[in-house]
């Protein structure tokens, strides 16, 4: 496994997270439209499990990088998970086999397990954007996160996983020179492997903790949105990771509830999160309110009326 040179260039990331469902899908659609229009190479990606990206876009970007035609260089890529078990272990399968049957007597077999265990698909998801990231191909990589922060609460797992390694390293270097007698050959060297892990999670973290990588939160005036956004925020602060805003969607304008009971009593209950919202973040963090629309949100041209409400 190859390592990043972070050195290499640098571009913004502009992460959008969120509970499913809130809306960071439309919010990262037109901000990288806006990007784009700038004249910024612009990629649009999305690493959500369940994407609505070659929906929102009516083109297909489902698992490859795909110009988004009409919006000049803006690229777009919704990751394509029923590929990730290949892909996954044609980039890594070797080292992990290397690694496990210089402790274990496996058979490659193992490896299809190992591949279908919880977080591999997100493990895999933080490679590709950092293979991304360090391509010197973009000056904006605009990122539809998966959904409540499970690629940030991958990061826990990845540092309890190589401790775990470095104990087990630790006991391969006592145990080496009977094991080489044991299987009778000689194989690469763990401790290199993992410390090349080591090293690629180290990059994550790196390309996350960037000053120029900053973090959305994208919510709804619901109770259920408001706690979920103070929980991601947390996530977020414990990475270190620069949080540009919150963008509180889908509120409903009073003027537009004018004459229906029903409508009227959703905007009351609405006015009471938006308040709440503004209250915890509104000193520390812009926020922002973006209406319902009278329209879907679909196609280039309703993105385009998002962007212009999203950046006036």
């Amino acid at each position: 496994m190859k390592t990043k040179n972070l050195e290499i260039r640098k571009p913004r990331i502009v992460m959008f997270c969120g509970k499913g469902g809130v809306g960071k899908t439309t919010c990262a659609s037109a901000t990288a439209i806006h990007y784009a229009s700038e004249g910024k190479r612009t990629l649009l990606i999305s690493t959500d499990p369940f994407p609505s990206l070659t929906d929102i876009l009516e083109i297909n970007v489902m698992g490859k990088i795909t110009e988004v035609t009409g919006v000049q260089n803006l690229k777009a890529v919704e990751l394509d998970y029923d590929k990730v078990l290949e892909m996954w272990r044609k980039k890594f399968g070797d080292e992990i086999f290397e690694v496990i049957s210089s402790f274990l007597p496996v058979e490659e077999e193992i490896i299809d397990y190992i591949a279908g265990a919880p977080g591999i698909d997100e493990e895999f998801a933080l490679s590709y954007v950092l293979d991304l990231y360090t391509s010197g191909e973009y000056d904006v990589i605009v990122w539809d996160t998966a959904p409540a922060g499970g690629t940030l609460s991958l990061l826990y797992l990845q540092e309890t996983f190589y401790n775990h390694m470095r104990d087990a390293a630790k006991l391969y270097i006592r145990l080496k020179e009977t094991l080489e007698a044991l299987t009778g050959r000689e194989k690469r060297d763990p401790l290199k492997i993992i410390g090349e892990w080591e090293k690629l999670a180290e990059d994550v973290l790196l390309m996350i903790r960037a000053e120029n990588t900053v973090a959305y939160l994208v919510t709804i005036p619901e109770g259920l949105g408001v706690n979920q956004t103070e929980r991601i925020k947390q996530d977020l602060e414990k990475f270190q990771v620069n949080i540009g805003g919150i963008i509180i969607n889908n509120y409903i304008p009073v003027e537009f509830a004018i004459g229906s009971d029903l409508l009227e009593k959703r905007v009351k209950v609405q006015a009471q999160y938006i308040d709440e919202l503004e209250k915890m973040y509104s000193e520390s963090l812009p926020v922002v309110k973006l209406p319902l629309q009278g329209f879907e949100v679909k196609g280039l041209e309703a993105l385009r009326r998002i962007e212009e409400q999203l950046y006036p």
